[in-house]
Formats: C-alpha cells, sequence, structure tokens
C-alpha cells in the first residue's frame, strides 16, 4: 500500500483522501443510528454506567470528550432528518453535522454548512446556545489555576480554565503586553504563545516590583548554594539551587549576579559550607538611576521602550565586567530578561553606546 501511495499523483492522493473521510463518515453514521436504539432502551443504565455517553466510551475505548460528541449529536439527528441523509450518503464530515446538529432544526442546516466553515459554525452555535444564571454560575465554580512544577523546578507547567468574560480580559491584557513587546534581534518574533508567557511573567513581575520606570526599587537578597564539586565538573550546569527555589543553570545564575543583591554559598559533597561569598548589590541604587537617567531609554538598537528599564552589564559580573558607567547600559525587560538572559544573545561590546546590538550565541553578531 505504502508503494501505491509513493507512486500516486497529487490529484489522486487528495481523491482518496476524501474518499476515505466519506466513508468515515458513513460509518458514524451507522454509529448513530446504534448509538440512538441502545439509547432508547436504556442498555447504559443496564450496565451501570451513569449515562450513554461514559458507556459508549467504555465500549469503543474512546476519550471522554470524542463519545459525548458522537452520543450528543446521534440522538440531535434524530430532529434533523436532511442532515442525517447527508451524513448517510457521506456528503458531510462527521465534525461538520457535529457542529451543524448544535443548531436549531431547519432546513437551512446544509446551506449554511456550505457558507461555513467548521470554527465558523462553532462561533455561530456559541451565539445562539442559551447560557442561563446556572450556567454562569457553574462555569465560575468550575474556575482554576494550576502551577504546577517539574520534579527539579527547572521548568513550570501552567493550565486551568476561567469563565468566559474572564477568559477574554486575560487574553486581551496579555495581547496587549505582548504587543508592546520590540522585535527581537534581526527583525524576528517569537510565537504567539512564547509572546504570552513572556506578557504573563512581565505582569507577574510587575506587580511585585512596581512599574520598574527607573526608580530604583529594591531587589530583595537571593541566596545561591552551590555544589562546589558538581559545579566545577560541569562547568555550573549542575549543583547549584536557590534557597527554597528551584535548581538553576549557568544562564540563570548570571541573571542573578546581574541584577540583584547576591550571595553565593559554596558547599561540599556532604553538604558543609565550604566557603561564603560577598553579599552585596551589585549596581547600586544610585549608580542604577544615573544611568538609566543617562540613557533615557532601552538601548537596544530600534528600541524606545521604557518599559521596567534595568542596568545591564555589557561585560558580565561574573565574567570580571566591573560595576562602572562604562560598562553598564539600560536595556528594557523584554530585552534583558528574553533576549539576553533567555536566548543567550549577548550585547556587543563594539556597538554605540545609544544604538546597542547583539551577539548571537555561538554564531558570532547579528544582522545589522
Amino acid at each position: 500500500m505504502d508503494d501505491h501511495i509513493a507512486a500516486a499523483t497529487d490529484d489522486l492522493l487528495e481523491q482518496i483522501l476524501c474518499e476515505a473521510e466519506a466513508a468515515v463518515a458513513r460509518l458514524r453514521a451507522v454509529q448513530a443510528s446504534i448509538v440512538v436504539e441502545l439509547d432508547r432502551r436504556q442498555v447504559a443504565t443496564a450496565d451501570g454506567c451513569h449515562s450513554t455517553a461514559e458507556w459508549v466510551a467504555g465500549r469503543l475505548d474512546l476519550a471522554p470528550e470524542t463519545a459525548a460528541t458522537l452520543t450528543r449529536t446521534s440522538l440531535a439527528l434524530v430532529e434533523r432528518p436532511s442532515l442525517r441523509a447527508a451524513l448517510d450518503a457521506g456528503d458531510v464530515s462527521f465534525d461538520r453535522a457535529a457542529e451543524l446538529a448544535r443548531l436549531a432544526p431547519g432546513d437551512d442546516l446544509l446551506d449554511m454548512g456550505r457558507r461555513f466553515d467548521i470554527t465558523g459554525l462553532r462561533r455561530r452555535a456559541s451565539r445562539v446556545r442559551r447560557m442561563t444564571r446556572h450556567d454562569e454560575r457553574r462555569a465560575f465554580a468550575d474556575r482554576y489555576l494550576v502551577v504546577q512544577p517539574s520534579l527539579d523546578e527547572s521548568a513550570w507547567r501552567l493550565h486551568g480554565l476561567l469563565p468566559g468574560a474572564d477568559g477574554c480580559i486575560v487574553e486581551r491584557a496579555l495581547d496587549q503586553r505582548a504587543d508592546g513587546f520590540p522585535l527581537l534581534p534581526g527583525g524576528t518574533t517569537c510565537s504567539r504563545g512564547q509572546r504570552h508567557a513572556d506578557a504573563l511573567v512581565s505582569l507577574a513581575t510587575d506587580s511585585l516590583g512596581g512599574t520598574g520606570d527607573g526608580g530604583g526599587a529594591a531587589t530583595p537578597l537571593v541566596t545561591v548554594f552551590v555544589d562546589a564539586a558538581a559545579a566545577a565538573s560541569t562547568g555550573g550546569e549542575a549543583g547549584a539551587a536557590v534557597a527554597a527555589g528551584p535548581r538553576v543553570g549557568p544562564g540563570t545564575l548570571q541573571e542573578l549576579l546581574c541584577g540583584g543583591a547576591v550571595e553565593v554559598v559554596a558547599t561540599t559533597a556532604h553538604g558543609t559550607p565550604l566557603a561564603v561569598g560577598r553579599s552585596s548589590r551589585l549596581i547600586p541604587p544610585r549608580l542604577r538611576r544615573w544611568v538609566l537617567h543617562r540613557d533615557g531609554c532601552c538601548t537596544a538598537d530600534g528600541c524606545t521602550s521604557r518599559h521596567r528599564l534595568q542596568a545591564h552589564h555589557v561585560t558580565p559580573w561574573s565574567e570580571g565586567g566591573p560595576t562602572d558607567p562604562g560598562n553598564l547600559t539600560t536595556l528594557c525587560w523584554f530585552h534583558h530578561h528574553v533576549v539576553v538572559h533567555g536566548m543567550g544573545h549577548a550585547v556587543d561590546p563594539a556597538s554605540p553606546p545609544g544604538r546597542r546590538r547583539f551577539l548571537r550565541p555561538g554564531r558570532g553578531s547579528g544582522p545589522p
């Protein structure tokens, strides 16, 4: 079969694919008739299931949402004979029939199906679906947000559910913040999901630390514990962790050293403190304010952002770069947190002070 597919023309493959989908639709029509009859006989109740959808999920080994769609559509097709006939003939896909079945019964269903794609049908169905006070209260009661770290807290997964209006507010806030981010070096952009992730972190940072517009908000002391043996043998890729927090790698450690007050505690393999490094605010507030005033806005070439301006060491402090005005430049939150410390770019020390360009990690200088 694979040899026949490899030898077929594009038009023939498209025809076979469409015929296969029509066959699937006809088989779903057969299943729909059977589900309706089994529901009439109350077979699910006799087998100890809560609903026909639950029974279908178990017997056909389907995901609960797939079984629910099959059951709901099967029962709805009883009142929509023209749509049922189109599914029997394979003239509409089952997914299209499922969306059309959500609309009010009527002879114009097939005509509407020809005028809208499936996404459009879903939008139209959502407009006519009744939303009762009970529905609203249930949606609000079902709201949740889970912030789940990995075992070593090196990455975090977020998922949840919000009522319609609240979800719209959150999306608009993320879009608004993400739309304010400048382009990446080279004129490219992150994906929408990545920009939303950056926007969420940006909004959370604002809520914890103020607007960051140059006022030199206090930065909390960060203690980093380092297993000396593990860190030495891996170049800092193992053995470092923030106190009562996640494990960190060399990139995150460099970001902490860049802008905060940090103390480093080195330990032996048995956990005994070996040495305690200096604890200091790496960029004194007065110097930070002066640098931000000198530059006025983000110094990245082409960027005029004033959002959460932060002083940054051109030559990293961890690599011996001095904390003096000549080695400090102003970057906005996006260029500092995302471009430099997130993506690994470095400020090109040869670029003009007011038009800082970036060096790509491991690839040399980026495009002008």
